[in-house]
């Protein structure tokens, strides 16, 4: 009966230390660095893609009869 005791307990303490424990926490912290980080580089890729396209279609109107 103590040997089922002392199981379940390990069990209980390994479960929560898994779901609520420190690695829990530090890929929760990770992961959201990683969310503003990519984030702020979609950001600069959209402003990026912007000027390209502004760029595109500027030159593409010196040339109207070119395709």
């Amino acid at each position: 009966m103590f040997c089922w005791a002392l199981l379940v307990v390990m069990g209980a303490i390994y479960f929560g230390n898994m779901l609520f424990g420190q690695y829990s926490l530090d890929t929760l912290l990770s992961l959201e660095r990683t969310k503003e980080d990519l984030t702020k580089q979609i950001s600069l890729l959209k402003k990026q893609n912007a000027k390209a396209q502004k760029d595109y279609f500027e030159l593409k109107g010196l040339y109207p009869n070119e395709n």
